[in-house]
């Protein structure tokens, strides 16, 4: 008797991850020698269209606990590709700023790591077919947010990834908030 749909959804899901974990170890994204963890590489992505921004905001964008956030900003600072500066309006809040090390090094990073995106969703039309996998997966990630996220307290004040975009946010919901 054969699976049904949902499981087998399931194995081709946890297949494909697979398949993409292997690709970015043998990719090791090109050339490049920088040695970044994927939250490193997020951070400084999210840095590079958000620069200035408050360890809170950038905790709840990457939906990560202040204490983490703390340690990658620490690891960065001292590697040179990030600096911690007060803030002028509230000297208890520190903005974390790309240096040009930084910036240069997740530039250089990027047009890497989009040679590899380019390979990995070539299977599919740009016109059609990927717009159809981004609609559908947004579809998942709302339901499993409603039905887990939604559960867990430290989550709750995390933003919703249904319109995820990769590394730009809208950060218009924390200017709003005086709290930082």
């Amino acid at each position: 008797m054969e699976n049904p749909l949902p499981e087998r959804l399931l194995q081709q899901f946890f297949y494909f991850m697979n398949l993409m974990s292997r690709g970015r170890r043998q990719e090791h994204f090109g050339d490049n020698e920088i040695k970044l963890s994927h939250g490193q590489g997020h951070l400084l992505g999210v840095l590079l269209t958000n620069d200035g921004s408050t360890q809170k905001e950038l905790s709840l964008h990457l939906r990560i606990r202040p204490t983490s956030l703390g340690e990658l900003v620490t690891k960065l600072e001292q590697n040179g590709y990030v600096e911690r500066r007060v803030n002028e309006n509230d000297k208890r809040v520190m903005n974390i700023y790309l240096t040009q090390n930084g910036r240069k090094v997740v530039n250089d990073v990027m047009k890497d790591r989009n040679v590899v995106i380019n390979k990995m969703f070539s299977g599919l039309s740009e016109d059609g077919e990927q717009q159809q996998l981004f609609t559908l997966m947004g579809k998942l990630i709302a339901s499993m947010e409603e039905d887990m996220v939604g559960n867990d307290e430290e989550c709750k004040d995390f933003p919703s990834r249904t319109n995820y975009t990769g590394s730009s946010f809208d950060d218009s919901h924390f200017r709003n908030n005086e709290d930082h």
